[in-house]
């Protein structure tokens, strides 16, 4: 991996820290993820001069990631509201990459090699161990992680795939956001009916522009899985479970597994070498 492509995930990696935990912290997070959704729209729509339509050829995948984009995002809601984000946030980043890793070598050709592999395997250990040793018995904190995570390993696939298949990775990521938008903001203003309106209000501003940057963050992985091996990307995007823990440790007051931390860090430097 370029230090280019690799600087850019790791700066997607810190954007998708930040408003996870964001989400973690605000109140009803459903209707908080709905104003961020709003915000992806945004990008998708503003982009459509440039980027225009997708071929044919990739719409089966833009519709499939869509649909797991939804019951990812609903899964994540639902997570966070059973365990802390210094358990959650750590399990369900460190399973998706394992799953990307795993598919993308055994039936898609992507060879990762000695090297990336082993860089592969630490960071996905350190962000397990980040996880798993902090959940106290939390088995229904747990199990909806790793049920998000593998929702995870799935759209990561499905996107990769997308973005490679057509002409441009970019015009893939802007119909997602928007195609992606509709249902997550539908489903928070059919559970919360009437409610709605005045939960969001508050939340308006925030919530667009933490979507605008998150948007912004995913297209750099979905560009970088286009021109590198998707296990690769995959794993150095999760090393945002490190500026995760770090915004759990000092600011949420929550454990860091400091080993753990050292071990993402030394896979993220192998990463340069693969």
């Amino acid at each position: 991996m370029t230090l280019s492509v690799l600087g850019l995930v790791l700066l997607a990696a810190a954007t998708h820290a930040l408003w996870n935990s964001w989400l973690k912290v605000s109140g009803d997070r459903l209707v908080t993820l709905a104003t961020i959704a709003v915000g992806w729209a945004v990008v998708g729509l503003v982009s459509l001069p440039v980027v225009g339509v997708p071929e044919q050829r990739v719409w089966p995948y833009l519709l499939a990631s869509t649909v797991v984009h939804t019951i990812y995002s609903l899964s994540l809601v639902r997570a966070y509201g059973l365990g802390n984000l210094s358990v959650v946030y750590p399990i369900a980043r460190g399973v998706g990459p394992l799953v990307v890793a795993v598919v993308s070598t055994i039936y898609l050709g992507d060879a990762l090699g000695v090297v990336g592999s082993l860089a592969v395997l630490l960071i996905v250990a350190g962000v397990l161990w980040l996880g798993l040793f902090q959940s106290h018995g939390n088995s229904a904190g747990v199990f909806a992680s790793l049920l998000t995570g593998t929702l995870i390993g799935t759209y990561t696939i499905l996107d990769g795939l997308g973005g490679r298949i057509g002409d441009s990775p970019h015009a893939f990521a802007a119909w997602l956001f928007m195609l992606t938008a509709v249902p997550v903001t539908g489903s928070a203003i059919l559970f919360h009916r009437g409610e709605f309106t005045e939960l969001a209000r508050p939340l308006w501003s925030k919530g667009v522009c933490v979507g605008i940057v998150s948007a912004g963050a995913y297209w750099i992985v979905v560009w970088a899985m286009s021109v590198a091996p998707m296990g690769l990307v995959a794993a150095v995007r999760e090393s945002s479970v490190v500026f995760a823990a770090l915004i759990g440790g000092f600011v949420l007051r929550e454990p860091v597994r400091w080993i753990a931390v050292i071990l993402v860090f030394g896979g993220i430097v192998l990463t340069r070498y693969a």
